[in-house]
């Protein structure tokens, strides 16, 4: 993976690998070569390389070690959430739901706030409005709607090509919006059946 300034740590670190490997077996022993206007000898060269690799072995295993702790957190982090969700409705069931000791263990005291009546209202409203646009049907109107027998299917060059069976029910459209205003009942009311 290459850093921000466009370096590769594992590139340098097999640069520097391949260059000890070079003086090392390459590189006659009491040979020395001119760096930076020095004489340095093929042991410097190896006391200065081996230097390196420890700073940068370390990145790479910690690169290492950060990829396996993250895929552990992966492999783990469900089954935490599913114990915390248990741990608060235990404590819940222990404390009772609107207990300030629940905060003290980072959850929640309160209880959902009750809707108003406006607010009521006005969320019904707009549920039987986006219903009525997106032509969403119930489940009696949904019933209707079950195809009877088996379709033609039939597959030519220009497509494919479905033919309804014989007997099929019409498509039912979505019932009308109702000129009378749908009040829904006050929060907290029972529904009707």
């Amino acid at each position: 993976m290459a850093s921000k300034n466009g370096n590769n740590p594992g590139g340098l670190q097999a640069k520097v690998q391949n260059a000890l490997a070079g003086v090392q077996q390459v590189l006659p022993t009491g040979s020395s070569l001119q760096i930076n206007g020095q004489s340095v000898t093929q042991a410097q060269l190896v006391t200065q390389l081996s230097g390196y690799l420890p700073t940068l072995n370390a990145v790479v295993d910690a690169k290492v070690a950060l990829a396996q702790s993250v895929q552990a957190r992966k492999a783990i982090e469900p089954a935490i959430k599913e114990f915390l969700v248990q741990l608060r409705g235990a404590l819940v069931a222990f404390y009772g739901r609107g207990n300030a000791a629940l905060g003290k263990f980072g959850m929640s005291a309160k209880k959902p706030a009750p809707l108003d009546t406006q607010t009521a209202i006005l969320a019904a409203a707009k549920r039987q409005l986006t219903r009525e646009k997106r032509g969403t049907l119930g489940k009696k109107a949904k019933a209707k709607l079950k195809a009877v027998g088996t379709p033609q299917v039939s597959v030519s060059e220009s497509g494919v090509e479905v033919t309804p069976a014989s007997g099929e029910q019409p498509a039912v459209a979505p019932a009308e919006a109702s000129p009378t205003p749908v009040t829904p009942a006050p929060a907290g009311a029972p529904a009707a059946k």
